[in-house]
C-alpha cells in the first residue's frame, strides 16, 4: 500500500508559498512527496493506497475515477497533528463559507471548524451552511468542465447538473456582490478556491483555509 498526496494543481498555482510549506511539511513529517495532477494520476492508484488531498474537486475524482477507497483530506492529517505549529490569529473573527463540491462531507466540515478554533479563529456561520451550501463561487456559474463532467460524472452530471446556471462575468460579478450582502465580517475562511474567489469578487476578503494555516 502506498500513499499519494495531490497538492491540488489550482491551489499550488494560487497559494505557491503555502503551497510550498505544505508540501515541506508533508514530507518533513509523514515522508509522502507530492503527486501530480489528479486527472491523470488517479490511474495510478490501486485499491490498496490512500489518496490525500487539498482539493474538494480532487477528491471527487479520486471517489468516481479512481480505485482507492482510501481517501482522506490532508486537513484532517494537520488536525490530528499533536505538534502542528498552529498560527494565532488572536480571536479573528471569519465567517466560514462551505462548499458544494463536499457538501455531504461532514467530516470535512467539522474538521475545518476544529482547525479554526485550534487557530483561535472565532467563526460566524451562514444561514446555507454544512449540507445547505449550493455554493461553489464561478464553478457553478459557468458551464460543467468536461473534464469534471467524464471523471466525476455522478456528481456533476447525474445529482448535480442543475447547480450549473452559466451566466456573463459581469452578471457573476453582481451575483456574488448580492451574496457577500448577507456576510457581516470582512474576511471568509474557505477551504475552495472557487468559493474564495468568488467571495473576494463580491466584495469581501476571501481566505483560503492553506493560506490561514500556512501564512505567509
Amino acid at each position: 500500500m502506498a500513499k499519494f498526496f495531490f497538492p491540488s494543481c489550482k491551489a499550488k498555482a494560487s497559494y505557491t508559498q503555502a503551497s510550498e510549506k505544505l508540501r515541506i511539511y508533508m514530507k518533513d513529517r509523514y515522508d509522502i512527496d507530492s503527486s501530480g495532477c489528479c486527472r491523470a494520476e488517479h490511474q495510478k492508484l490501486t485499491a490498496q493506497d490512500g489518496a490525500i488531498v487539498v482539493c474538494n474537486n480532487c477528491a471527487a475524482i479520486m471517489e468516481e475515477s479512481s480505485q482507492t477507497e482510501n481517501i482522506e483530506f490532508v486537513w484532517a492529517l494537520i488536525d490530528d497533528d499533536a505538534d502542528f505549529p498552529f498560527p494565532d490569529y488572536q480571536s479573528e473573527i471569519v465567517t466560514i463559507q462551505d462548499c458544494w463540491i463536499a457538501f455531504e462531507k461532514r467530516h470535512l466540515q467539522d474538521t475545518v471548524r476544529s482547525l479554526l478554533k485550534k487557530m483561535n479563529i472565532k467563526y460566524v456561520e451562514l444561514d446555507e451552511n454544512f449540507e445547505k451550501t449550493k455554493f461553489c463561487g464561478v464553478n457553478l456559474l459557468a458551464p460543467c468542465t468536461p473534464s469534471n463532467a467524464k471523471l466525476a460524472p455522478k456528481r456533476y452530471v447525474e445529482e448535480g447538473a442543475n447547480m450549473f446556471t452559466p451566466c456573463s462575468q459581469e452578471e457573476q460579478i453582481a451575483y456574488f456582490q448580492k451574496y457577500c450582502t448577507q456576510i457581516q465580517t470582512e474576511k471568509v475562511a474557505c477551504y475552495c478556491k472557487f468559493c474564495r474567489e468568488a467571495i473576494t469578487m463580491g466584495g469581501k476578503q476571501g481566505i483560503h483555509l492553506l493560506e490561514l494555516l500556512f501564512p505567509c
